[in-house]
């Protein structure tokens, strides 16, 4: 059988498993210490370990089984939540990790005991008493007997087990077999029987079906929720029954009817295995098994603790995953389905140009429907790739809580923002530099405990994560209340290591800019945190590789911001066209504010301003920056903005809105500047799409230089 889509489904959930369990050691707010959240942990490992038995994982299986007896003291009140046992728990969730790395990296799933786990067993061992205090007990015989009732509760003191697979377990990835080696993990099997459907003629026989089900006998301690939770892949399929040890007769008559085979041939089998005896089974086939059933009292000291051990003598139904909210899509059908989209809405401007063409009116009307639902169908396809940007956030917890153990400071980590999506593409590309960005703040930022108390701060510093959405823009803070960035201090070492030349007056975001440079740190000594320079020149890097800009605000003895401002997609934008020289040109819409016609003389002005309504704002002419000759026609300033900034941009004619389907440009032209990618108009006719950001910056750096040029020759010519 071809088990690599189980596999896959078993890998990637198991370490979203993982995630949460993380997830719940370190948040305390949302996690509080208490009996629900211990129970959230135990039934998570729970799941890891059930997964991995069902592959025959047991290496897996055996450490996953350790730390469940550990959570399961902590949830029964024998051990006490510490930051030791949390500090343990994490390690051992990373051990997790590995196992189910090394498990994926093999094509056979042979995983063995890996070398690290040793001392994390000894470590969870020392939380675990000689015997593993059981729950308390699924059934009271004692109370039975000592009512006196003539309903009657079997001698076997051991878990009764009947399995009837369904014809599909095969189909569905699981091997009967699997479920026998978990449960031997559970407690010893002391009788396996098989039991087996009526098979079809030889000619009509399906290899895929199974027909196998299975009769046994467990010795175990555990509860009858750690039993259940063997078979919670195939309970809604199959027929899953479960009898505690000393199972009243009537639930034996109740799983017997249920499972619809000739009573005395399930008799037979109870029988042979010695779980009754033949003065049972006789009442049983007599039908004498209920002489004390109004005895209400009577039936809950039967079963004070397990409600789910019913009359009907098995795993009471659960909710159909059918039901779930959610559902799992492989990401390159995920990707095909975006690039269709983007065929659509070439295609459909395509068929809106001919129409205007052909000017039909009915036609156009047709068109302009199809364009509203091809709109939409856009709209609803780029969210399918939209995740919140709490999958990154969550990653930086326990980064915190190990290096602020490191560097023996007190942090408090606040996040916000997390339900703020953006781009599922952009969440590995953004990842690494919010993690250089966090470990800094957490080393040259936020000061030492006796630093902060002698400026009248508290000892626990803070690092502040924010995420929100700002016209068509996904905005991503770091944020610590630390000492603030020594801007001497960044402009002295620029300048000690050439990176930046004597003389040069650079402005508070220029200068603080410059920790972005390659190869420079401010660190006074080379740390495992920082002090190689390596770290701050990758972080601009990548996300100007994803159309973003970084802009940092730094007050001394206040604090710092990063501020990381990134598409919101990098896929398909409404974008409004433009034309200069004859070349078609794409402009996000999101970030244009208005057009208005320029100014006579502008062009011919030193400084490249334009008065917009009291304001001076800078602008850019394409042509310029193209090296093409000047038109000789009415041209027109397109207002956009990006952030806190506005320039304008100096175009030839508007041509409208068009749907842009963004392609990248290739490795030739990476390095070029003031554009973003192409895209493929309606007439089938290439575009080019402007980095607005790109532009402003050219404008305002432009527009600074002039000032300084201007203030130094007013200057010189001062006697």
């Amino acid at each position: 059988m071809d088990l690599s889509k189980a596999k896959a489904v078993f890998f990637e959930e198991s370490r979203e498993l993982c995630d949460a369990l993380e997830t719940a050691l370190l948040d305390p707010v949302s996690f509080p210490p208490n009996v629900e959240t211990y129970n959230l942990l135990f039934r998570t490992a729970h799941t890891i370990k059930g997964s991995a038995g069902i592959f025959g994982l047991d290496a897996l299986v055996r450490f996953a089984h350790v730390v469940e007896n550990v959570l399961e003291r902590l949830r029964s009140g024998q051990v006490a939540l510490s930051e030791d046992l949390i500090s343990l728990l994490l390690s051992c969730n990373d051990h997790l990790r590995r196992l189910l790395d090394s498990a994926g990296a093999s094509d056979d799933m042979a995983l063995e005991d890996l070398p690290e786990g040793e001392p994390l067993l000894h470590s969870l061992r020392q939380y675990q008493s000689d015997a593993i205090v059981a729950p308390q007990p699924l059934a009271a015989p004692t109370a039975v007997r000592e009512a006196g009732s003539a309903r009657i509760a079997a001698q076997t003191p051991h878990w009764q087990l009947s399995l009837r697979f369904h014809p599909d377990t095969f189909r569905h990835g699981f091997d009967p077999l699997s479920f026998l080696r978990y449960l031997a993990g559970l407690g010893t099997l002391r009788q396996v029987e098989a039991v087996w459907r009526n098979w079809p003629p030889l000619p009509l026989l399906d290899l895929t079906e199974c027909f196998m089900g299975l009769d046994l006998s467990l010795e175990s301690d555990e509860s009858l929720e750690r039993i259940e939770g063997t078979f919670e892949f195939i309970a809604e399929d199959s027929l899953i029954g479960i009898l505690p040890p000393h199972a009243p007769l009537a639930d034996f008559a109740a799983l017997a009817a249920r499972l619809g085979e000739p009573l005395e041939e399930q008799l037979a089998r109870w029988l042979r295995r010695g779980a009754l005896t033949l003065d049972e089974a006789a009442r049983i086939e007599n039908g004498d098994v209920d002489a004390a059933a109004d005895e209400a009292d009577l039936e809950a000291a039967a079963a004070p603790v397990t409600p789910q051990a019913s009359a009907a003598g098995g795993v009471p139904a659960k909710a159909g995953r059918g039901d779930g909210q959610y559902i799992r899509i492989e990401a390159s059908k995920l990707d095909r389905l975006i690039n269709r989209v983007g065929e659509l809405v070439i295609a459909s401007s395509g068929t809106k140009l001919i129409a205007q063409a052909r000017g039909d009116a009915e036609l156009l009307e047709s068109v302009a429907v199809i364009n509203t639902l091809v709109e939409s169908i856009r709209d609803d396809a780029l969210t399918l790739r939209m995740v919140p940007v709490d999958e990154i956030f969550s990653r930086f917890p326990r980064m915190v809580r190990e290096v602020s153990k490191q560097l023996d400071k007190a942090i408090h980590l606040e996040i916000k923002g997390g339900d703020t999506e953006i781009d599922k593409s952009m969440v590995e590309k953004l990842t690494d530099p919010l993690m250089h960005i966090v470990r800094n703040a957490v080393d040259h930022g936020l000061e030492s405990a006796d630093k902060r108390r002698a400026v009248g701060k508290p000892e626990e510093g803070t690092i502040t994560l924010n995420a929100y959405h700002d016209a068509g823009s996904v905005v991503v803070e770091v944020k610590d209340d630390g000492g603030g960035i020594n801007r001497e201090k960044v402009l002295a070492k620029a300048m000690e290591r050439g990176l930046v030349t004597d003389g040069r007056v650079l402005s508070d975001q220029e200068t603080l800019q410059l920790i972005f440079l390659p190869g420079f740190s401010t660190a006074d000594a080379v740390s495992d945190l920082s002090g190689r320079g390596v770290g701050m020149d990758v972080v601009k890097r990548n996300i100007e590789a994803l159309r973003g800009e970084i802009e940092i605000q730094s007050l001394p003895g206040i604090g710092s911001t990063f501020r990381l401002r990134l598409p919101l997609t990098l896929a398909i934008i409404d974008g409004f066209r433009v034309e200069v020289n004859e070349s078609a040109l794409v402009m996000p819409l999101d970030m244009m504010i208005e057009c208005v016609d320029m100014p006579e003389g502008a062009m011919n002005q030193h400084a490249r301003q334009v008065n917009l309504r009291g304001d001076w704002l800078p602008f850019v002419s394409l042509r310029e920056l193209f090296g093409l000759p000047p038109s000789g026609q009415p041209e027109y300033i397109v207002i956009v903005h990006y952030g806190e900034h506005r320039a304008g941009i100096v175009v030839d004619r508007l041509m409208g809105e068009v749907q842009a389907v963004i392609k990248p440009l290739g490795e030739i032209f990476k390095s070029l500047r003031g554009i973003s990618g192409s895209t493929i108009l309606g007439n089938g006719k290439p575009a080019l799409v402007l980095d607005i950001p790109q532009l402003i910056h050219h404008a305002c750096r432009r527009e600074r230089r002039q000032i300084r040029q201007h203030t130094e020759a007013l200057v010189a010519e001062k006697p």
